[in-house]
């Protein structure tokens, strides 16, 4: 336990850091953990070494290239055309490295990209911060929550120590997270329409970043694994702590965009 919040506390303290440097601080520590997910995801899957450092570099290229989202979209294409194009030479079927690599971009690189371009909006420097609000009250209401009054177990073939009672603890987390941001962060009056888009808003993304926790789940018992990795001591790899950011960060970016937030 002690390791655990040891850990919680310089990781805390390095999202803390990136966040108020922004620029290029932001930009490489999106770089580290999109390489870093993807290597973990690619490794519980068991894909060729040559494949998982190919997937690792195209997401450096695709951070680290000058031009907008539509172009790197499209050399990411090119890039996926030509791992296709090589496992295409070699004798054994290898459809399978090849649909994880995609996967791992899309599971992995674009959700962290869209995270850190959260950085780039014009209230940027507070909006950064909405994902990690959302899924740290969620996590935490929903786990004491939980361990209060926690009695109607759910989605136990996939993660048996969830409740309903969490559930539903963490919505409230997120709807508050989502109030603190609107009312503390960006000064907004605390009326009705603050009121009504910490609802439908926080509970919504609420829900996400559970999925995102389920989904991430899922994938390791479906793969007998515990943790993605261990790079993280007590909490297993970064996927395992960035399992609802994931989730949450592109749909934050798309309310952001259409002037949700």
């Amino acid at each position: 336990m002690k390791q655990r919040i040891f850990t919680a506390i310089w990781g805390v303290a390095l999202v803390a850091a990136v966040n108020i440097l922004g620029g290029v601080p932001l930009k490489v520590f999106g770089i580290v953990v999109a390489v870093v997910g993807i290597y973990e995801f690619l490794s519980v899957y068991k894909i060729e070494k040559y494949m998982m450092y190919l997937s690792m570099l195209a997401s450096i290229i695709f951070f680290i290239i000058p031009v907008d989202f539509s172009k790197k979209t499209f050399i990411l294409f090119i890039t996926l055309f030509l791992f296709a194009f090589i496992e295409s030479f070699k004798n054994e079927v290898a459809a399978k490295s090849i649909v994880y690599s995609i996967f791992s971009f899309i599971y992995v690189l674009l959700p962290i990209f869209f995270l850190v371009s959260l950085y780039d909006f014009e209230n940027g420097k507070k909006l950064i911060w909405l994902p990690y609000l959302v899924c740290w009250a969620t996590d935490t209401f929903a786990y004491f929550i939980g361990i209060t009054f926690g009695k109607r177990r759910v989605w136990s073939s996939i993660s048996p120590k969830k409740s309903l009672e969490g559930f539903i603890g963490g919505m409230i987390g997120g709807i508050i997270a989502v109030w603190f941001y609107l009312s503390i962060l960006c000064y907004a009056k605390f009326d009705f329409k603050v009121f009504i888009t910490g609802l439908i808003a926080g509970g919504g993304l609420s829900v996400i970043a559970h999925t995102g926790d389920l989904f991430a789940s899922m994938l390791k018992r479906e793969q007998n694994k515990k943790d993605f990795g261990y790079i993280l001591p007590g909490h297993g790899g970064i996927l395992d702590r960035f399992d609802s950011l994931i989730m949450v960060a592109p749909v934050i970016y798309l309310l952001a965009k259409i002037g949700i937030f």
